[in-house]
């Protein structure tokens, strides 16, 4: 009889530090009616009148971390609304939620994160994808 014994030992993991301010490149995005950030300017994508995309650029700024939670605020030029997320044990994987939608992603390196984000209100939905990349 062969006994495995499972060690239980977690695998400790680096912890990646998030705090600062990010800003979106790459991104692929596309809102269907009245955003709670269309205040800061939409414009039409064409080819379809009820479709929109931001024309204002967003800004994360994560302003705290303990451990693998982190919390801070999503901007555009008019609105702002409060984020909190959480990374993954292996700290590879993130998920961030705002006041409508949610956030998933990986982290590239210290400085990128890819994520695509969705939400859907009684009024609008939104997706877009794309990379944050830290301010320096």
């Amino acid at each position: 009889m062969i006994l495995l014994t499972g060690g239980g030992a977690a695998i400790a993991q680096e912890v990646p530090d998030l705090k600062g301010t990010w800003t979106p490149a790459q991104g692929a995005h596309i809102v269907d009616g009245p955003s709670r950030h269309a205040k800061s300017g939409t414009v039409p994508v064409r080819g379809d009148d009820t479709l929109q995309k931001h024309a204002s650029e967003f800004v994360f700024r994560f302003e705290g971390q303990e451990g693998r939670t982190f919390w801070g605020v999503l901007s555009s030029a008019k609105v702002s609304e409060k984020l909190i997320g959480a990374l993954s044990v292996d700290g590879k994987r993130f998920v961030i939620a705002d006041e409508d939608g949610t956030f998933d992603g990986t982290v590239v390196d210290a400085d990128t994160l890819d994520y695509c984000y969705t939400h859907v209100t009684p009024t609008d939905r939104a997706v877009a994808c794309g990379l944050l990349v830290r301010k320096k």
